[in-house]
């Protein structure tokens, strides 16, 4: 957008690490040289430790650049990996091995198989970026990939680059062994006040344009103090200061026009309040403050100004007790500085074949009633006359049917069938075995009963 105004060939400050406009800094030269040394010598792991924004992916792909023409690269750049399966399928992607519809052993084996040929040259470079939130049985899973060797020379390099805490998770028992293969470390920091300027003309060097006549010499002392020396936030602070010159028309930025830009970028939403939107104004901005304000505590109120930007004072000193903020501190930072593995015992799921497909057709069931499995008859005295009519056991060895005495009733419940007979001796229906069964189960109850 910019470039033309400028006499720019491209966008000097970029948000994404780019090997090909790689401008040098300390801290990187001197991990990427550690680690190349490492690689080229076959000494062992190699891990990369550095805040955020210090450029630890910009350093693997340096890396992968200069050691693509001597052996195979598999670069993954994202830590999103939750399985050995996802791991051994990302490799033999990188690789432009076939991965789809694999299990794990044959995954394995196709990786070894084919590190362990001719067709894989000098071997293997694995580079894993965001190391930190790989889980400890992945890390394991390198560690014995890394094992492979084919005539006294290990057919895998491996550069693990993270967090600073991916340094502590070694400390872990279950990673002693990864532990004592690691020969080669690199420590990525902030870049100090005159590699920050060195940093910024670099970049604009790069891109065709003259440092000297694009910032003037103030603008390098706040491009640090806003940034402190990061490089990913000097990228986002000098290509937003452009930028805003190119909409401003102005063809040389200044101190001004740093804080400028690095109050556009560290802006709040307008309150809801409809007093404090009074107080400010409708289309004023609420900063955090300017360059040379201490860090403030929280927001003050604030004015607009003759250009229709506001601008935030400093708060005004108040009496705060240190011990105060000295424990409020340790509670925020108490979590960002536990290492992975003493927040939670990781759990690996493993999720087998179901032995019956749902599309299987299922044995037919067969339903067996027995009514009479609950036969459970009691007897009680009852006051007042109730006529109650059952099943009674014939009185003759024709086997008639008869009425109960209202006098001594029989209780139905728990029975199969009970049955009511009308008055006099009707002939009883034709039974099968098993009513025949039944009904002597009866009569031998009745007959208990009777004496008792």
């Amino acid at each position: 957008m910019y470039e033309s105004f400028f006499g720019l060939r491209h966008r000097p400050f970029l948000a994404v690490p780019a090997p090909d406009l790689y401008v040098p800094t300390p801290p990187v030269e001197a991990a990427r040289a550690a680690l190349a040394r490492s690689i080229e010598r076959d000494e062992g792991l190699g891990v990369v430790v550095g805040p955020a924004g210090t450029g630890k992916s910009l350093l693997c792909h340096l890396l992968a650049e200069q050691f693509r023409g001597v052996c195979q690269v598999a670069l993954l750049g994202s830590g999103r990996l939750a399985t050995r399966r996802a791991l051994l399928q990302a490799m033999l992607f990188s690789l432009g091995l076939p991965y789809r519809g694999m299990e794990e052993g044959e995954l394995r084996l196709a990786l070894v198989d084919h590190l362990s040929s001719e067709r894989s040259g000098d071997g293997m470079l694995l580079l894993l970026d965001e190391a930190h939130v790989l889980p400890l049985r992945l890390l394991e899973e390198v560690r014995l990939i890394s094992n492979l060797v084919r005539g006294g020379r290990p057919r895998v390099r491996v550069v693990l680059a993270g967090a600073p805490i991916l340094e502590e998770r070694f400390g872990s028992p279950r990673l002693e062994s990864f532990n004592q293969r690691i020969t080669a470390r690199g420590y990525l920091r902030a870049l100090e006040r005159g590699e920050t300027a060195d940093f910024v003309r670099g970049q604009l060097l790069n891109a065709g344009g003259r440092p000297e006549e694009l910032f003037a010499l103030e603008a390098f002392e706040n491009i640090h103090r806003a940034s402190d020396g990061i490089p990913r936030l000097i990228n986002q602070l000098c290509d937003h200061a452009l930028l805003l010159a190119y909409a401003g028309g102005q063809r040389r930025i200044d101190a001004a026009g740093i804080q400028e830009a690095w109050s556009d970028l560290q802006q709040l939403p307008t309150p809801r309040s409809d007093d404090r939107s009074r107080a400010v104004g409708g289309d004023a901005l609420i900063e955090f403050g300017g360059l040379d304000d201490g860090p403030p505590r929280r927001p003050s109120s604030a004015a607009p100004n003759a250009v229709g930007r506001t601008s935030i004072a400093p708060a005004a000193a108040e009496s705060v007790d240190p011990r105060h903020l000295v424990e409020d501190d340790e509670s925020t930072y108490e979590d960002d500085f536990r290492p992975t593995g003493a927040i939670a015992p990781e759990v690996e799921f493993v999720f087998h074949e179901p032995r019956t497909h749902p599309t299987d057709s299922l044995p037919e069931e067969e339903i067996i009633v027995d009514r009479y499995a609950e036969l459970d008859a009691t007897t009680s005295t009852r006051a007042g006359s109730r006529s109650a009519y059952a099943l009674t056991p014939p009185e003759s060895p024709t086997g008639e049917w008869g009425a109960v005495s209202s006098t001594s009733s029989v209780s139905d419940q728990g029975a199969g069938v009970v049955r009511a007979a009308s008055s006099g001796n009707p002939t009883p229906p034709r039974q099968s075995g098993a009513e025949r069964s039944t009904n002597q189960a009866f009569r031998q109850l009745f007959s208990k009963l009777r004496s008792t």
